[in-house]
């Protein structure tokens, strides 16, 4: 998934490297934060790549350079693709980590902020971030989940996030073809784990199933529906999108419990599915299930982001987001300093 952090500090150490090593074909992209500037250093291409990785063998990835050896450093790991970028059929396509190591490098337990709260966040492209760096050659590194609207509203909310997210996949129906769906992927540990049964698009492996008691969200934020289309010849698909919508809802709503509340988004690319996002929200509330429309609406989808948000709108959708979220459950933002929501790309630091 978009957005797994593996967070360390050292010390003792000029340099810094990571063993890690790849499954699948499909490139992923990182970018690596030290003591909080990302690296190689400020702008958004990201640090490292998966593309020239041979699949199974462990990998020297070098991480941080010039560092002071008598003080202590922060090393953030970030992962800034989708599952399997532009992936119609799910294959298994996953990275592994195994340690940080260095010359005299001595491992210290992580300078770790305190969460305030906790978000799931389930979409498609809209989610991922994908294009959103524009302008660019079409291929995963013109993706940067760090710049997009979901991680950016995590560090002002000072919230620990989990976000699902698969580029043309929809709730019912994906846009560009496929069987397997994101109300699929969202009951998956790894996402691009198909089931054995090659007949069946929409299963996973018994192992790879979620535990969703094992991590309990305070908000679900959803936009799912792009993809879907329901218009013209896809208005057919109406009432399975509500009924599909409407379980995956009260599934988690059960699994969560009574607080968590779920944000269900509609726009920017397409206003099709409001009207359903908003029965499916009056269902939920007549059930007990707190449920608010997001606003989506009224950002550009620019055409030089492959018709998506790029990094501005995501900001824009950032600070809309929050200020929604904010209203709905009586938070308020973080009063650290935050580079990434201020238009930089740093980490966030208190």
């Amino acid at each position: 998934h978009p957005g797994v952090k593996i967070v360390a500090r050292v010390t003792g150490a000029a340099s810094v490297s990571a063993v890690m090593s790849k499954v699948g074909s499909i490139e992923n992209v990182f970018v690596v934060y030290c003591d909080g500037v990302a690296q190689p250093g400020s702008g958004p291409k990201p640090t490292f790549s998966t593309i020239l990785w041979t699949e199974g063998t462990k990998q020297s990835v070098p991480l941080c350079s010039g560092l002071d050896t008598n003080a202590e450093h922060d090393i953030v790991i970030f992962k800034s693709t989708e599952a399997q970028w532009m992936g119609i059929k799910p294959t298994p396509n996953h990275v592994s980590f195994y340690e940080i190591v260095g010359l005299g490098m001595r491992l210290l337990p992580p300078l770790v902020r305190p969460q305030q709260h906790r978000i799931e966040f389930l979409g498609d492209s809209l989610t991922a971030g994908f294009c959103n760096l524009c302008e660019q050659e079409h291929s995963p590194a013109a993706e940067s989940f760090a710049l997009s609207w979901p991680n950016l509203v995590c560090e002002q909310l000072e919230a620990e996030c989990h976000a699902a997210a698969w580029s043309g996949y929809g709730m019912v129906k994906n846009c560009c073809g496929g069987e397997t769906l994101m109300s699929d992927v969202w009951l998956r540990t790894l996402a691009s784990t198909p089931s054995d049964d090659a007949s069946d698009p929409h299963g996973t492996t018994a192992k790879n199933i979620w535990n969703f008691t094992s991590w309990i969200p305070d908000a679900v934020v959803i936009n799912l529906g792009s993809n879907d289309g329901l218009t013209g010849s896809r208005e057919e698909l109406i009432p399975a999108y509500n009924a599909t919508y409407l379980d995956l809802v009260k599934s988690a709503a059960v699994a969560y419990g009574e607080q968590t509340h779920f944000f269900l988004a509609c726009g920017p690319m397409s206003d099709a599915y409001c009207d359903p996002v908003r029965w499916i929200i009056g269902q939920a509330n007549a059930m007990g299930i707190k449920a608010t429309f997001l606003d989506h609406h009224g950002f550009e989808c620019p055409a030089h982001c492959c018709g998506h948000p790029g990094a501005d709108q995501d900001w824009q959708m950032a600070v809309s987001t929050v200020r929604q979220v904010e209203a709905a459950m009586g938070w308020s933002a973080s009063t650290c300093s935050t580079p990434a929501l201020d238009r930089g790309l740093g980490s966030p630091t208190c």
